[in-house]
Order: structure tokens, then C-alpha cells, then sequence
């Protein structure tokens, strides 16, 4: 009897240690908005766009001014969950489209496997675009559930409204077109997409979003919301299209504000904003139509303006209000963070490129917690490199336009101080020739482990599939595996 009663306490004793190592896991809320400009919400410099959510998320948080993605969608998004520069898991040369054979490789160690491991709840409300094969998607890397659309909002046919703005006429057709653009929920068609469809997605992710944090507040939980809004096309929804005077661009990123706000209430509401990270961010840096003031480039380039994007981090009590850091950080470092945070280590056996920025985020003053190196990777070629403030580019082939005579140009290597030059206007690489050196140094480093250009020995392999076929065909027919009404038999 005595015997059980040691038993006995010391399981109680374990279960309440358990229990007090849970409670201190924070939530892990990531929203990633597609194609944002660097300078189109208030905290970042915005002068026409409300966003007061936003404003008061920066006032409470802190801003990351010097946070890196990828010049497009799906490398940015591979980097996001796996830790890595996308060249070493996602190796591509632009993005994934409908029904293509390759895509992020379910062996991969992404950042939902790590945490669920950790005891965390993981969901994924909005666009995935790593793979729209069954192999590729959510539920093989680690989330529980999956609501959202599985690439971009302008992938489908013109018919549908995919292909123009919110009241522009419809396009005519290019070849055989795009087949239908799926909204999905758990693996399983919920509609066709059309131009309705298009104008509530952000309300639809919005109150997904707050029912997974509401359902699951009692536990640890890991919710990525990637915002289909605002790529192309603009489709504010109903009660935003027309409020802002300055256009449905406009109108959308205000949209998007309220949905930061009404994702931040929930969590107020639930009891759990002192125990909840939350991270505001972009994919990739903002097109033509967006503010990217004061970087150089938009999204496709390995300018600033292509891959510098606006990043807030809030935690009340933990993440001192009103800071801000231009410390080197990107998507390749939110892995490692979250799972540092969550209490875990990242494999040994996984090579990641991203740091723990924990301590940064709790000391945003520490900016030695940070990288000192950036890499900018445009598909598989190494365009420019960061250490420190200087920007090194490398030299590029120039393609000259179509039925135009002459042949392709070389752009030269060109050298930016970021720190007094952001705008990257004044080469002074005939200046610094000691410093052209160094970072001719770490591109050697990296050419023997990614390439400078094609695949290097550090390169993982895609994944792959036989035969790939789109979740809806050109006839509108659903995938059997995607088709809710073709349920597997007992």
C-alpha cells in the first residue's frame, strides 16, 4: 500500500510538471499576406491605406524591418515550412502551377511536424501552393486540418473570373486554359471558385481562423493563416469594395487589416494573448500596384522591393512594445524559432539554414541573435548576397526583347551600403574592393553546398509523382481523392 503511494505521487507530481511545461508553450499564430508591398500598411510608411490594426499590432509589438522572403510564392512558402532556403528543398525555377508533377517532398521536416510533436494543435486556413498532388499537400506535412484554396487565386480558367479584377470584363481564353480553381476543406472539394467566391475569401479564412483558435485556446496550437489576399486578382469582399478612394487595391489590403484585428480580438477574447505569438508578414515583396517605397524592384526580383517584406511580431508581456529591429531575418528562421519556442530542437539529422530568434524577439535589441548573411535566390540562380549592410550583386544576363536586334547584355556586379543607401541607387563597388572580397568568399561557400547556379550537393530532391492530374479537370470533374461524394468504402 505504501508502495502505491509513492507510485501515486510521484505521477501526480510528474503530471503537474507536464502540465506547467504546457502552459508555458505558446501559441504560434503565423499570417502571411500574398504579394503585399513593403510600404502598404501604416506601421511600415503608408499614407493612404487604414490599417489600424496593424498600427496598434506594431505599437504593441515589434517591427522586423529587414525580413527576407523569396521573389515568389511557392519558394517562399517552402522556406517558411521547412526552414531552408527554398533552393534546397523546392528546387524550381519559378513557381508550381495545377496539376504539376513535382512539389515540397512529404520527407521533409516541416515546421507543423515539429510542432505537433510537441503536443500542438496544427491547422492551415488559406493558400498552400506547395504541390496539388495528394502527396504534396497539408495533411503530409503535419497539419491537422486544412481549409484554403492549394495555390493562387489567378490559377484557373478566365470564365470563372480568375483571370480579371473585381468588375473588369472577362478575358478571352489562351489555349486550352487553366482547369477550375478548387476551395478545399480536409482534402476535399467544397466548390468550384468563382467570382463570389473570390470576394469572401477573406471573411471565409478570417472565421475559420477564429473557430480553430476559439476550439483549441484550451491547448497548445500552431495556426497558419495564408491570406489569398491581395494577388491578382483584387476581389475585396462586398463590404470593403468602394470604401477606400484610393482603389480595390486599397479596398483589400484595408480588408486584410480587419482581419489581422478581428484574429488578434479572438485571441484577447479567448484568455490567451499574453501566452500567443503572433507574426505578421508577406510571401514575397509587392507588384507594380503596390507601395514598396523606399525599396528598389517589386515581387520577381532579388531587389530589396522583391524580397524585403513588412514583418510585425506581437506577444504581449514577452515582445517589448514598440521596438524594432533591422536585424538580418527571414522566413528560413521561423522553424527554428517556433520549435525553440514550443520547447524542442530542430533534428540533427535536417540541415536548415534559419537561426532561433527567440531572443531576439523578446530583446529585439540583440541583433547579434540574428544572421549576418542573406542569400538571394531567384529560382535556382544566386543573384545577390547581404553581409552585414553591404548588398553584393552578382552579374546577370540581360535578356533583350523580342524582334529586337542584338544580342543579350551582362549587368555588372554592383555593391549597395543598405544602411545609408536602401533604395540601392549608388553602386560603389570601385570603393570597396576588401569588401567585394569577403563576399566573393561566401559565394564560393555556398556554390559548393546550393550552386551558384543549377544543383548543388545540397540540393534535396523534389517531390515527385507519376501521372499528376489537376483536383478538378478542364471538364469539371473532381479528382476521385479530392471528390467529397466519392467517400473510400469500409
Amino acid at each position: 500500500m505504501r508502495y502505491l503511494s509513492i507510485v501515486l505521487a510521484f505521477l501526480a507530481i510528474t503530471v503537474s510538471s507536464l502540465t506547467g511545461q504546457e502552459k508555458q508553450q505558446p501559441n504560434i499564430v503565423l499570417i502571411n499576406i500574398d504579394d503585399l508591398g513593403y510600404a502598404d500598411i501604416g506601421p511600415f510608411g503608408s499614407k493612404k491605406n487604414r490599417t489600424p490594426a496593424l498600427d496598434t499590432m506594431a505599437k504593441e509589438g515589434c517591427k522586423l524591418t529587414s525580413f527576407y522572403a523569396a521573389p515568389v510564392c511557392s519558394p517562399s512558402r517552402a522556406s517558411l515550412i521547412t526552414g531552408c532556403y527554398p533552393k534546397r528543398v523546392l528546387p524550381i525555377p519559378h513557381v508550381l502551377f495545377p496539376g504539376n508533377a513535382v512539389g515540397l517532398s512529404s520527407k521533409e521536416i516541416s515546421v507543423a511536424k515539429l510542432l505537433k510533436s510537441r503536443g500542438y494543435k496544427t491547422a492551415i486556413v488559406g493558400k498552400w501552393h506547395l504541390g496539388d498532388q495528394p502527396e504534396f499537400m497539408p495533411q503530409q506535412h503535419g497539419f491537422d486540418q486544412y481549409f484554403g484554396l492549394p495555390y493562387s487565386n489567378d490559377m484557373g480558367p478566365a470564365e470563372d473570373g480568375i483571370k480579371s479584377d473585381l468588375g473588369k470584363p472577362l478575358p478571352k481564353p489562351k489555349g486550352a486554359g487553366q482547369p477550375p480553381l478548387p476551395l478545399l476543406k480536409d482534402g476535399k472539394v467544397v466548390k468550384r471558385v468563382l467570382p463570389d467566391d473570390q470576394q469572401s475569401l477573406v471573411e471565409l479564412y478570417t472565421t475559420e481562423a477564429v473557430k480553430f483558435i476559439t476550439d483549441n485556446k484550451a491547448q497548445p496550437f500552431f495556426l497558419y493563416l495564408p491570406h489569398s489576399a491581395v494577388h491578382f486578382p483584387i476581389y475585396p469582399g462586398k463590404k470593403w469594395a468602394g470604401r477606400s478612394p484610393h482603389g480595390i487595391y486599397a479596398d483589400w489590403v484595408e480588408e486584410v487589416d480587419w482581419s489581422v484585428g478581428t484574429v488578434l480580438d479572438a485571441i484577447k477574447q479567448a484568455g490567451i494573448s499574453e501566452n500567443t505569438l503572433v507574426i505578421f508578414t508577406s510571401d514575397n515583396g509587392g507588384t507594380p500596384r503596390a507601395e514598396n517605397t523606399p525599396l528598389r524592384g517589386n515581387k520577381g526580383s532579388t531587389w530589396e522591393g522583391g524580397m524585403r517584406v513588412p514583418t510585425i511580431a506581437w506577444w504581449p508581456k514577452t515582445i517589448p512594445a514598440g521596438t524594432s529591429t533591422n536585424a538580418i531575418t527571414g522566413m528560413i528562421d521561423l522553424l527554428p524559432t517556433f520549435v525553440a519556442l514550443s520547447g524542442g530542437t530542430v533534428p540533427e539529422k535536417i540541415q536548415i539554414d534559419g537561426v532561433d530568434l527567440s531572443g531576439l524577439l523578446k530583446d529585439p535589441k540583440q541583433g547579434k541573435m540574428a544572421r549576418t548573411v542573406q542569400y538571394y535566390y531567384r529560382g535556382l540562380e544566386l543573384q545577390a548576397i547581404r553581409q552585414g549592410d553591404w548588398k553584393l550583386h552578382l552579374p546577370q544576363t540581360v535578356q533583350k526583347k523580342k524582334n529586337t536586334p542584338g544580342k543579350d547584355a551582362q549587368s555588372p556586379m554592383r555593391l549597395y551600403n543598405l544602411a545609408s543607401d536602401i533604395s540601392e541607387q549608388n553602386d560603389i563597388i570601385a570603393d570597396h574592393p576588401e569588401i567585394v572580397e569577403k563576399m566573393e568568399a561566401l559565394i564560393k561557400v555556398i556554390d559548393k553546398d546550393l550552386g551558384v547556379k543549377g544543383i548543388g550537393p545540397g540540393v534535396r530532391e523534389l517531390g515527385k509523382v507519376e501521372n499528376p492530374r489537376p483536383i478538378i479537370d478542364l471538364n469539371g470533374k473532381i479528382r476521385p481523392e479530392f471528390d467529397p461524394a466519392k467517400q473510400p468504402r469500409n
